[in-house]
This record gives C-alpha cells, structure tokens and sequence, in this order.
C-alpha cells in the first residue's frame, strides 16, 4: 500500500517549530511524527506532501522519499501532525474511508481518483461515505505534543532493547531499574538518581550524566547529549548532542541545542541550534491561575491549559539573566537581550535589545550559525541557506 504524508493548511500553527520543517519533522519523543509512520509502516512506500517552499529543502532531507510526486495512487494518506497508533491500523482499510480524531479530519484511505481531488483541493473534504474515528492524537498546537508526552515515551519504549545494566554504574541510584534503558558509551558519574517509577528513561549512546543529577521518567535524552551536575529532568525528550542544565520539566528539544545553565524551562517547546544563557528562565503559570493564550498565526489561541510555557524557534539565542514569560513564542533566527521580560511574541529575525527591536544582519546571522554548528561538525545545507534567506526577506 502506498502511504502519503501530508501537511494540511494549519501547519503555521506549529509555529516557530513549523516555520522551516515540514510538520511532520516536529519531534514528538525519542522519534519525529515522520519517524512513527515509518514505524508503523515499514514495508509500505511512502511519499511525502509538503508546502512549496519546503519542497527542496525536504528533499535533500528526505532524499530516500518522494516529495510532492505527479503520480499519485490509491493509498492511504495520513496528516503529519497526528500521532498515529498501531492499534488504528491492526486492520488496513479495504474501501474508501475518512478518518477523524475528535471531529477532526486527520487522513483517509482514497482510490487513485479521489487522491487526484485531494490534491487539487486539500481544502475540501473527499466527499466519501464511511467515516472512522480514530484513536491516534492530532496535535494541532506545539502544548498538544507536550501533553502527550508520558504516553508517547511509554509506547516508544517497548522499541528499545535493554542495554548496558544499571548494576554497571556504580554509585548510582537506580528506582524501578527495568523501566530504565542506557545505550552504548554512556558515562554516569556516582550520586545520580534515576526514578524510573512514573515513566521510562531512554538514555541514548554516548551521552554523559554528570553527579547529584536527578532524572525522573518519562524521559528521553538523545545521542551524545550532556547532563551537567545539579541538575533536575522529569518528563521531557531531548534529540541529538543537547546540553541540559538547570531545572527543565516537560519540555521537548528538536535537538542540537543548550539549555546548560542554572534556571528553569518548563512546559516548552525548543528548536534546534538554540542557545539559552545562564539565567534564563521561563514562567509556565500565571500569577491568578488563569488559562494561558498564546499568539499564533495573526491570532490568539486559548489554550484551555494553565501550564504553558515558551515556543523557541532554531536559531535563536539569549542574553544571561533573560526571563520569559508563559505564552511567549520567539521566531527562528532572534536574539534576546534586554532588561525586565521581552514582548510575548517575537518575529522571526529580530534582535530584541533592551526593550527596542530592529531586524537581524543576514550576514552575521549566518557567521554565527556557522561557528555554532561547527563546534558540533554540522553544516547547513545549501537547501536551508536558501530558505533561510527567503524568510528573512518574507520580514
């Protein structure tokens, strides 16, 4: 069966995260929501739709799929922003069907013609018969994915086989051990706490976890990542070389970021190549207890949810001591530096300074993300240079 991936017109409501990824490259645990298809789907062949202005870009990330093809057959097609289940598709659909998930349009199973008027107008909804409620999570907000978290890791934990014994670490405390799985390489210095008992840690290869560190599952920490001493995890997932200090509490990082230092980070969503001061906190709940709204798209969305933290797109960096507020969303590429909290929504390419904004120098920008990168032997590809370069100029 063919499998098509695609983004609906809602994906700028994923923002900053959404801004230069297609919403199916989000991480959602120890995967992205492409990466749980992929799962899911192992021998099907898979295409991905996705908006023009990532096509190139996705397809040198992706150079193994199929973006935006011509050709199109009877398949099955899937929004990226769903967190799909397996117990959904223990039975592949026979007949053309449209599948929801809380009376929202997340997919369907279409013939060949239909996919074609899917194409043509992904606005519409296929005029077809049978319907299927679903229960995979369709996650329309960053805060969405948070909430999902506890049962994200917990199913993405059965895919990981038991690595190196915790009996191995000596010195280090160790609650419900077998919920607890450790990659290769990976250094625990004596005096951790692992507490495995509300959810499962995944500790990737070669990361090290500094001393009088408490990690509180659900928790997932990518490859090669450092855990500095003092600090405090509980329920979050991190990818790939992060940095992690301070106090952090239900929080993913895409990955290849720092948030090393003394301070707290709750209930927030970071990109990649992001760099957070020493002393840079955030606030995830209002003083009076009310919900949190947060400025999305032109628009302000409420969230129905008390704890709602900071939305950090990639790139961005900010100054020691900086403080931010719950609700505040900084677009990709912005500096923070400034006295007091900085304004609850930050464009894109904006050096925020003492109080005043002005946009970002294109050339400095990418000097910076140069060298930040290359302490971590990454480069940008030519496709992202491009990109970059066309949102900035959208400012």
């Amino acid at each position: 069966m063919h499998i098509y991936v695609y983004e609906d017109d809602k994906t700028l409501d994923l923002s900053p995260l959404s801004s230069n990824r297609a919403t199916f490259d989000i991480r959602i645990g120890s995967e992205t929501f492409l990466d749980r298809i992929k799962t899911l789907f192992p021998n099907h062949s898979i295409s991905l739709f996705v908006r023009e202005e990532l096509e190139v870009v996705t397809k040198e990330k992706h150079s193994e799929l199929k973006v935006n093809p011509k050709d199109i057959d009877e398949g099955m097609w899937l929004l990226g922003n769903v967190i799909w289940e397996k117990n959904d598709f223990m039975i592949l659909p026979d007949k053309e069907t449209l599948f929801y998930n809380n009376n929202n349009l997340i997919g369907a199973f279409l013939s060949k013609d239909s996919s074609d008027d899917w194409i043509k107008n992904k606005k519409s909804t296929p005029n077809i018969e049978k319907k299927s409620e679903l229960e995979s999570n369709y996650c329309p907000y960053l805060w969405d994915i948070l909430s999902q978290i506890p049962k994200t890791l917990l199913y993405e934990s059965e895919e990981f086989k038991k690595g190196i014994q915790p009996s191995t670490f000596e010195g280090v405390e160790f609650l419900n051990s077998d919920n607890i799985f450790i990659g290769d390489n990976v250094k625990i210095q004596p005096s951790v706490l692992m507490n495995a008992e509300n959810g499962p840690i995944i500790i990737e290869a070669d990361t090290t976890i500094y001393g009088q560190t408490y990690l509180e599952g659900p928790l997932y920490i990518g490859k090669s990542s450092l855990v500095k001493p003092l600090t405090q995890i509980k329920n979050s997932a991190f990818g790939p070389m992060c940095k992690l200090g301070g106090e952090i509490d239900t929080v993913i990082i895409q990955g290849y970021s720092n948030k090393v230092h003394e301070g707290h980070l709750g209930d927030s969503f970071v990109g990649e190549w992001v760099n957070l001061g020493s002393g840079t906190q955030n606030s995830n709940l209002k003083n009076n207890y009310s919900f949190v709204e947060v400025e999305l798209n032109n628009k302000k969305i409420e969230t129905n949810k008390i704890h709602i933290g900071t939305f950090i797109g990639d790139y961005t960096k900010t100054a020691i001591g900086t403080k931010l507020n719950s609700g505040s969303v900084i677009g990709l590429g912005s500096m923070i530096a400034t006295y007091g909290f900085p304004s609850k929504l930050i464009d894109p390419f904006t050096w925020y300074i003492n109080g005043e904004k002005r946009k970002v120098i294109l050339d400095k920008f990418f000097n910076t993300t140069y060298h930040c990168m290359n302490r971590r032997n990454k480069r940008l590809l030519e496709s992202e240079i491009d990109l970059l370069k066309k949102l900035y100029n959208k400012i």
